[in-house]
């Protein structure tokens, strides 16, 4: 008797932990059916982090199936911090103070996505009560998990499909911007564009699967409002801070700093002329970019959907709030609210003690007891309070619904000072999809809660 897999995940396309992680194992020849028939064991980096057991779904059915999607969940984390400058975050890529060549970075610290081991063996014994005798490592995997959030709503199950990793104009980076209809600049051949709004100082940062990819660069273009070509530039990923072949799980997933502030001060350091024309042009209404197999520019290349920059400054008369947030796929988005923002101290709470007024330690034979007006009674120890933040949104497009949903069930969500995170988390326990039908004009407001809080003295 021997056990094998029978179906288990592609060794590059990255399985989600949000839905059941099954491996499907079988005997080739029916054993005593006596202990458990098959062992499991799951290792990160040659070491083994769970053993599990089993016995067949029947005497005449040998397939049994594993759920390891918890136990793989327990070994991933979102990446924040720039893995060329780590004592900042991944929104520095590519700028000044940060190691500004380098546009492109990796895992540090977190790591989004891991490459699994899996052994399969089996035991056996002569009878219900015999000791059992091992057998491992008879049939062996590998695998790379990720933690996806995505939400199959009526969808059956489904293993990963390598939507992340950059191979097809199809595979799309790890962000959740949407798709609003709009055909990419390059020429309709290429797709529709995934829509992102940005001022020239902002940052942003998107992330994508590099194991297994094919794509070696980044191509970004700039256009005027017409729509006409101002520039186009080429990112060689290798040649800026990435890693077209992956040899670790830190490199597996990796982060381009894809912002006008990224863009700009990178092409400045890393003398990318045609980068510098475009991302700094008076006339730039937006810009786009994608994914590619090689320096031309030809959809024969393509590796990536098309996502498209469009130039916001904003013109409301309130103070611009950025959020950085961990979408449903695992990597970071960004958005501006530019409506109307307030901020406030909630649950404050105060120690204190009551205080004999009068001085009780200098009365004497020439000195009597007395009090001044201003001696506290009931005297205040300690504050502390809860900082919230309300912002909201310009009016948005419906399309939207979907990527602001994110906000609402993020793991992960910081408010953008600068190049400073501000870790806070969303206090709302509802997030209602709007529609044009019933809302007509739509916007979004979220209530933030500082993760620390406020120092009160």
């Amino acid at each position: 008797m021997a056990a094998q897999f029978e179906f288990y995940p592609n060794a590059t396309d990255y399985q989600s932990t949000a839905d059941p992680l099954i491996i499907q194992v079988r005997e080739t020849v029916a054993g005593t059916y006596y202990k458990y028939r098959f062992i499991l064991v799951v290792k990160v980096g040659g070491a083994t982090v769970a053993t599990l057991k089993t016995h067949p779904l029947s005497s005449t059915n040998l397939s049994a199936v594993f759920d390891i999607g918890r136990i793989c969940d327990d070994y991933i984390g979102p990446n924040v911090v720039n893995s060329n400058s780590p004592a900042a975050n991944v929104l520095t890529l590519g700028r000044t103070g940060f190691d500004p060549t380098d546009v492109i970075g990796t895992s540090y610290q977190q790591q989004p996505a891991r490459e699994f081991t899996l052994e399969l063996g089996h035991e056996n014994a002569a009878s219900a009560t015999g000791e059992p005798v091992e057998s491992l490592n008879e049939d062996d995997t590998t695998f790379f998990a990720f933690r996806d959030e995505f939400i199959n709503e009526g969808e059956g199950y489904a293993r990963g499909d390598g939507r992340f990793q950059m191979n097809a104009p199809t595979d799309n980076f790890m962000s959740s911007a949407p798709n609003l209809g709009v055909d990419a600049g390059f020429g309709a051949t290429f797709g529709k564009v995934r829509e992102h709004r940005i001022g020239t100082e902002q940052g942003y940062v998107m992330a994508y699967g590099a194991e297994g990819m094919t794509a070696t660069h980044f191509i970004v273009r700039g256009y005027e409002a017409d729509g006409t070509t101002i520039a186009t530039a080429i990112i060689d990923i290798d040649a800026t801070g990435g890693q077209t072949t992956p040899t670790t799980d830190a490199e597996a997933v990796q982060y381009f700093g894809c912002g006008p502030a990224n863009l700009e001060e990178h092409a400045s350091a890393a003398s990318n002329t045609n980068l510098t024309t475009l991302i700094t042009s008076s006339d730039l209404a937006y810009y786009e970019l994608y994914a590619s197999a090689s320096a031309s520019v030809n959809q024969t290349f393509q590796d990536s959907l098309v996502h498209r920059f469009t130039i916001d400054e904003g013109c409301s008369k309130y103070a611009r709030k950025q959020l950085l947030f961990l979408n449903r796929h695992g990597g970071w988005d960004c958005f501006n609210f530019d409506q109307r923002s307030s901020e406030r101290l909630t649950s404050i709470e105060r120690s204190t003690y009551n205080r004999p007024r009068g001085n009780w330690d200098s009365v004497s034979g020439s000195t009597d007891w007395n009090y001044t007006g201003y001696e506290r009674g009931v005297t205040t120890t300690n504050v502390s309070a809860e900082k919230e933040v309300r912002v909201s949104t310009d009016y948005v497009d419906e399309g939207y619904n979907q990527h602001l949903r994110d906000i609402a069930v993020s793991r992960a969500v910081f408010t953008i000072d600068g190049t400073d995170l501000i870790p806070v988390t969303v206090t709302g326990s509802e997030y209602l999809f709007k529609t044009g039908v019933n809302e007509q004009l739509i916007s979004y407001s979220f209530t933030l809660r500082l993760s620390n809080r406020p120092r009160l003295k």
